[in-house]
């Protein structure tokens, strides 16, 4: 059905996300625009840097061009930049212009844009994709058909659609439907899926998809494309690994969250519009949608899949529906064997009741005749082996990362400290290798446009000095003896020093990158155990934090008497302390509430809470009370108030959700520093943390308060920072300089002395 009564498309604003571009090839991009035989009307570029806008500008000005350029707060993601690109092409383009997304590589073809809105004009579709040839750096034909190359599905269902996505960003032209239903986009806290699914989901809900079956763009295929067409080392876990079920129940994930999304959003459409949208085509999210449900739909739909020769959707069908069945299993059991042992416990108290009238203890059963015999593999913790074979030969030298993982979206803070040394090395000429010691790289190509975004400059150069392996799927890597190897967490200290002894280095050292004191992570048992020999190895430590770095040598952890390299934690403060406040109807307090992370001592802050809550009287009407960091229930304090829990902020939302912040509680243990207190502080908001071990971090502000952590001393603080109302502006002007240097003189200092530098002694004295 057609979305208006005219389809005589003419306006077409074109949304373009800009990161870091290579010179030429975006000039080759916008002079194809240029060159296209139906006229662009408006073009959004959203510089996702920050940096290259006057680029951006110069080069449409040359081709003349019009231009609106957007420059987010942040550098973004690709899918963070074109919801906020279409966001101002709406507001910026006429009712009845049509959109088009573009990257900043690629060749559009003269005709691109006058096929595409013919096609619109005369299907009625919402969207309409076309195929794209695949061309090397300098503009050379790879492939002749991207679609042929991928073995794309040519009319996809929603749920083909979630199965593998067909539509490719640059090649797409929608329509305002399309663009208004689908913003904004649902949120993500890293990058599981990119914003051409979300549109090609909206838009086949609507009105459908057509594909263009002629080659339109040329797609640049190169190291820095943040997605390849061709992902030869894109290894896939090994078959009954833990990470072949992570992947997979990961990828399950991912699917059911864009169709419940879907279905969210489309409900909303409908009650707008009852034309609208498909709902045959919703009809087929029926599987992801269902709860109980044991994967008969995904065992069919393997079946049809067979029959059209897609063997690799076929398993990955048969898989889901293991994942569903599984999901099913799972609740009933868990059902049953809570819902069993309470009601045999009720029974045998009833039945105790009438005769001894006293129910002994628990009894745990263990048929030790048929116990499995145990082997020393049960107990060593596999982590801090590892699970490949090193060659050492001769070659040049490359400094070696031992990383739990690469892939952008397991990327955690202290990961990505790791990451952020290696390109600054790789920035200043060395040679590095990033070896990831847990998980399975799913793309090299993503992981090392990742690792590029991170630093400024000459992101080609960078990527030219940066090697991949995976301890996981590789069963060998190659190093050089005249290597030198970083640690990032315990475990990967071992294997450091197991890699050096097979190498006959023994005697070198590692360097250790320490962000925490890890022992205490664990109770007291081998895993505690484990963590703190670490500290007794050969190495030379680089201490995230001058806190961290005192506990050492205090507690005698290792000797750090030598002047270590010490950083201070990599959080932008100027960034947080140019956020323009946001004023509450009511005061809101946010706790730093994760449950499952015992160092958060979230149970201490939610006494502290209550206290506070019970001695100053406060009505519920009067505050606002959230907790941000992990998914937990909902918890009833004292006097009516719900602390209601926001889970975990997506990245792009976090600075805006602290500009709204009026008090913040966020404690841990831990003589390193944490992000958010610093964060909330920065932002404007007053901050209770808590000291530990000479830690103090109300030396930075006096808007951040470090107390003991005790119930009472929590509870205290709190009522101060009511009783002191909003934070004084100067308070926000503050810097790290007092917990070490910045990572980029680090990194600098680390630079000048590799080839050189003799590796200090760090065992414990």
């Amino acid at each position: 059905m057609p979305e208006s009564g005219s389809r005589q498309f003419r306006p077409v604003t074109i949304v373009m996300a800009v990161f870091s571009p290579d010179h030429g090839h975006l000039e080759k991009q916008i002079a194809s625009l240029a060159a296209q035989e139906h006229p662009i009307s408006m073009a959004v570029a959203v510089i996702a840097d920050k940096r290259s806008g006057p680029l951006v500008s110069l080069l449409f000005e040359k081709y003349r061009l019009p231009l609106d350029i957007v420059v987010p707060d942040s550098a973004t993601a690709s899918y963070k930049s074109f919801e906020t690109g279409l966001e101002r092409a709406l507001s910026m383009s006429p009712a009845d212009a049509v959109f088009a997304l573009c990257d900043q590589d690629d060749v559009w073809h003269p005709d691109k844009i006058s096929r595409s809105v013919k096609f619109l004009q005369e299907t009625g579709a919402s969207l309409v994709h076309s195929d794209a040839r695949v061309v090397d750096c300098d503009g050379d034909l790879r492939r002749k058909s991207l679609h042929q190359l991928e073995r794309r599905m040519v009319e996809p269902n929603l749920r083909e659609l979630l199965l593998r996505n067909t539509v490719t960003g640059m090649t797409v032209l929608t329509t305002r439907k399309v663009v208004e239903t689908s913003l904004p986009f649902p949120p993500q806290s890293a990058l599981f899926f990119h914003h051409d699914l979300w549109l090609a989901l909206v838009a086949q809900s609507l009105n459908g998809i057509v594909c263009i079956t002629r080659q339109l763009v040329d797609y640049r295929q190169h190291g820095g494309n943040l997605v390849g067409a061709i992902e030869k080392d894109a290894a896939r876990p090994k078959i009954a690994t833990t990470a072949w079920y992570r992947h997979w129940a990961g990828t399950y994930a991912v699917a059911a969250y864009l169709a419940k999304s879907l279905y969210i959003r489309m409900g909303e459409v409908a009650a707008l519009d009852s034309r609208l949208p498909d709902r045959a085509q919703l009809s087929s999210l029926e599987p992801y949608l269902t709860r109980r449900t044991i994967g008969g739909r995904f065992l069919m739909d393997a079946a049809a899949m067979v029959l059209k020769g897609r063997f690799d959707l076929a398993a990955q069908c048969v898989l889901f529906a293991g994942i569903q069945s599984g999901r099913l299993a799972w609740a009933v059991r868990s059902t049953l064997s809570d819902g069993l042992l309470s009601s045999l416990s009720t029974f045998d108290k009833l039945a105790f009741s009438m005769a001894p009238g006293a129910q002994p203890g628990s009894v745990q059963f263990e048929d030790f005749a048929d116990a499995d015999t145990w082997t020393p593999k049960r107990f060593v913790d596999k982590r801090k082996t590892a699970s490949f074979r090193a060659r050492f030969k001769e070659g040049t030298q490359q400094f070696v990362i031992l990383v739990p993982t690469v892939n952008p979206a397991e990327v955690f803070a202290g990961v990505a400290t790791a990451i952020d040394i290696g390109a600054g090395l790789a920035k200043r000429g060395h040679d590095v290798h990033f070896v990831a010691t847990d998980m399975p790289i799913a793309s090299r190509e993503r992981s090392l446009k990742f690792v590029c975004q991170r630093q400024s400059g000459n992101q080609k150069r960078v990527g030219r000095r940066i090697r991949f392996s995976c301890g996981v799927t590789e069963s060998a890597i190659s190093f050089s003896r005249q290597d030198k190897f970083l640690a990032t967490a315990w475990w990967t200290a071992h294997i450091a020093k197991d890699l050096l002894n097979d190498g006959g280095l023994s005697q070198a050292g590692f360097y250790y990158l320490i962000q925490d004191y890890e022992p205490g992570f664990y109770p007291w048992g081998t895993e505690y155990a484990d963590a703190r020999a670490s500290y007794d190895l050969n190495f030379t430590p680089i201490f995230n934090s001058r806190t961290l770095a005192d506990f050492f040598r205090t507690q005698r952890v290792c000797n750090v008497d030598h002047n270590p390299l010490i950083f201070h934690p990599s959080i932008d403060v100027s960034k947080y302390r140019r956020l323009k406040r946001i004023r509450n109807l009511k005061p809101r307090i946010a706790v730093y509430g994760r449950p499952k992370v015992p160092r958060n001592l979230f149970p201490l802050a939610i006494e502290g809470l209550e206290k506070f809550l019970l001695a100053e009287g406060i009505d519920r009407d009067d505050v606002e009370l959230v907790s941000v960091g992990m998914v937990h229930p909902h918890v009833k304090l004292a006097n009516g108030h719900t602390l209601r829990c926001l889970g975990k902020i997506p990245w792009d939302d976090y600075p805006g959700f602290l500009a709204g912040v009026d008090v913040g509680l966020s404690l841990m243990l831990s003589p390193h520093p944490s992000h958010p207190p610093i964060e909330m502080a920065a932002a404007g908001a007053r901050v209770i943390t808590n000291s530990f071990a000479g830690k103090d971090l109300s030396e930075l502000t006096p808007s951040l308060v470090s107390v003991e952590p005790t119930p009472n001393s929590v509870a205290e603080a709190l009522t101060k920072a009511w009783i002191a109302g909003p934070a004084e502006a100067e308070h926000r002007q503050f810097d790290l300089a007092a917990l070490g240097l910045p990572l980029d003189k680090v990194v600098d200092e680390l630079s000048s002395t590799l080839g050189t530098h003799q590796l200090h002694y760090a065992k414990a004295g």
